[in-house]
């Protein structure tokens, strides 16, 4: 197997190697099985005989394993305006301008 923590990146679609380890560290023997039991997500045949994990899947494999459930949609980020966020940092009020003279 190749060393999966000198990756800088965990690429998207992963070989069968790459995503057992990505997967916790489990074995390829452990991956096969979860597949076929249909725990595991199915790999995908991208060309000839190659076949590729995606690394979606195996993220809500992953969060199903822990419990969680994965929504549909991503969540929304709140934004704010980045003046508005200034000046709330500043303590300053909208709408209100201090003088630094006195």
């Amino acid at each position: 197997m190749k060393d999966a923590s000198r990756l800088p990146y965990w690429p998207r679609a992963m070989s069968e190697e790459l995503a057992a380890a990505y997967a916790g560290g489990i074995s390829v023997t452990t991956l096969r099985r979860e597949v076929a039991e249909g725990n595991a997500p199915k790999p995908h045949h991208i060309s000839g005989r190659r076949v590729v994990w995606f690394i979606e899947e195996l993220d809500a494999w992953m969060d199903r394993i822990k419990g969680r459930t994965v929504s549909a949609q991503p969540e929304k980020k709140q934004t704010t305006n980045s003046w508005a966020a200034a000046a709330a940092a500043a303590g300053k009020i909208s709408g209100q301008r201090r003088s630094t003279l006195r």
